[in-house]
């Protein structure tokens, strides 16, 4: 049962006194003053000097989804709006927070999930730890990634045969990548020993002519190269 409490102020504005509908009077930061009769509200000039105070306001208590405990606020409450208190908070593995890289690769979300779809998931923004002149990181909460994953995909099969599928193109492309190269080194390798085989000619001569009495001469038959000689 809750008292209805009234604020007088007095003409000479020298003191603040509450004074409730039962014969009680509490007086703000001095000390307690004699009972004034609730009929006192009631007597002029004071009666257009009372004004109802503001209600009580009572806290709304958040629940602990881990714990079942009523907590204010949190650091996923705050963030992420997820409703884990501090106490709970398991940084390394259930509220891990992952990279927006991570959760488009791990989860095959595209940038419309993340930041288009309602909800729009929330982050928070640090710096790249590996170094610092790098662009800022963007970091979800892995709990909220696989949710709106399963929302996408529609059940965690479905995302596993999709990845699945993901992967095997990418091997079939690793692969056709790998061929491509095994084929370059082939030809380059044929080019050349083709090159080394036509720099390293033998001439092939044909039958030796008598130029000049001891002086003779032969005619490559391939490259038309002429070998000219003395006999004795």
């Amino acid at each position: 049962m809750g008292l209805h409490l009234y604020c007088i102020v007095l003409e000479n504005f020298d003191r603040v006194k509450l004074v409730c509908n039962v014969p009680l009077c509490i007086l703000v930061k001095i000390p307690v003053i004699p009972i004034l009769d609730a009929r006192f509200y009631h007597c002029s000039p004071f009666k257009k000097y009372f004004f109802p105070l503001a209600p009580v306001l009572e806290f709304d208590y958040l629940i602990c989804g881990d714990c079942g405990k009523e907590f204010m606020d949190s650091y996923l409450m705050q963030h992420f709006d997820w409703a884990t208190c501090d106490n709970c908070r398991d940084v390394e593995d259930k509220h891990k927070l992952i990279t927006r890289t991570e959760a488009k690769e791990e989860y095959l979300l595209k940038d419309c999930d993340l930041d288009k779809r309602e909800p729009v998931l929330r982050f928070i923004v640090k710096k790249n730890p590996h170094n610092s002149r790098w662009g800022e990181m963007k970091l979800y909460l892995k709990l909220q990634v696989i949710k709106r994953s399963l929302e996408v995909w529609g059940s965690e099969e479905a995302l596993q045969e999709a990845k699945e599928l993901r992967r095997d193109s990418r091997e079939k492309m690793k692969q056709k990548k790998f061929d491509k190269k095994v084929k370059e080194l082939r030809r380059a390798v044929r080019s050349s020993l083709w090159k080394k085989e036509a720099s390293i000619h033998e001439h092939e001569y044909g039958p030796e002519e008598n130029i000049d009495e001891d002086t003779y001469k032969k005619t490559c038959t391939v490259c038309g190269h002429e070998l000219t000689y003395e006999k004795m």
